[in-house]
């Protein structure tokens, strides 16, 4: 779920290291673990070890089996690894992905469910054996960034260059493959050639209503379908802050919580009953935060992946901040 403000990344890192050289830490110890701002629970950070496939972008937390899964950029390479692990290392290799890439990830039902970037694959991978599943194709020229599985498992796509959002449904999932339903977004959400566009997304009463963020201009918007027809949409912009660089997104506690690389922070959103409507409430810094691109809720924690495509200082890794009370 990158975005196109790496150089406003760089800087930021950069400044924090510089801080942190100047009181006699390494990069590697202002990391570390720590005391977060909003309780004494410490933040812990998880190394992916190796650290040689690429950034890391996607997290997805699997209740099921108490695991959490982070995708590399580079060759499409599956880390896996549990709460209370130190590191996380390779499950799904790139001999299995075919050297696809892995940016957006959710796991439903026992399935990892992947969007590949610019490779225009949408992969699906069974989480007991690694094993793909399922597979489709959306073509050149787009970026697939982020996903969402709605409740009777149909899956909507973001693309950050093509003004489009895919969906598969449940049953081409079950069989395997299938022609991908493009849903055109335009013109009600402008996109800007070159740079990232729609990125984070949200479902809401069953897959019927989305919310999706565009990382050029930070705006929201909501996607409502009047019918079972993907193509019978409406698009509203919700009436909330711009937060620029937003990225993953995730729905805890009845809040909208966004993901920003540059302030890297997590955002918590207030939506409005109909949605139509966000106001900002609470945000979540965090030391350890290096180019942070996406948050999956897993157990007590956030786990935010700091993709850190503005230094790519490695070993890369996975904050898991503490939740807090939701006050």
């Amino acid at each position: 779920m990158r975005t196109s403000r790496r150089t406003v990344v760089a800087v930021l890192v950069t400044a924090t290291l510089v801080v942190a050289s100047q009181i006699g830490l390494s990069p590697a110890a202002s990391a570390g673990s720590h005391s977060d701002d909003h309780g004494v629970t410490p933040t812990k950070v998880y190394t992916l070890d190796p650290s040689t496939h690429g950034n890391p972008e996607g997290v997805a937390w699997d209740s099921r089996t108490d695991t959490f899964f982070v995708g590399a950029t580079g060759d499409g390479t599956i880390y896996r690894g549990k709460l209370t692990d130190d590191t996380i290392t390779p499950f799904i290799t790139p001999a299995e992905t075919d050297g696809r890439s892995a940016v957006g990830m959710k796991v439903f039902r026992g399935k990892l469910y992947v969007a590949g970037g610019a490779t225009g694959l949408i992969s699906v991978y069974d989480i007991k054996t690694g094993s793909p599943t399922a597979t489709f194709a959306t073509g050149p020229g787009g970026f697939l960034n982020d996903l969402v599985v709605t409740g009777d498992g149909d899956v909507y796509v973001t693309d950050s260059f093509r003004p489009t959002l895919w969906h598969v449904t449940a049953s081409q999932v079950a069989a395997g493959s299938g022609v991908v339903d493009p849903i055109s977004v335009c013109p009600e959400i402008p996109y800007t050639a070159g740079d990232f566009n729609l990125n984070g997304i949200v479902a809401f009463g069953g897959g019927r209503e989305l919310v999706v963020v565009s990382s050029v201009t930070g705006q929201l918007f909501r996607i409502t379908f009047d019918s079972h027809a993907t193509n019978d949409r409406r698009i509203t912009p919700v009436d909330a802050p711009a937060l620029v660089g937003g990225d993953g997104m995730i729905m805890d506690r009845g809040r909208l919580v966004v993901v920003t690389g540059a302030p890297a922070r997590l955002n918590f959103l207030a939506l409005s009953r109909g949605h139509s409507k966000a106001r900002l409430v609470d945000v979540r810094p965090d030391s350890t935060l290096r180019g942070p691109s996406t948050v999956a809720r897993a157990e007590d924690r956030y786990l935010v992946v700091n993709a850190d495509f503005g230094t790519s200082t490695q070993p890369f890794t996975v904050s898991g901040l503490a939740r807090g009370d939701g006050s």
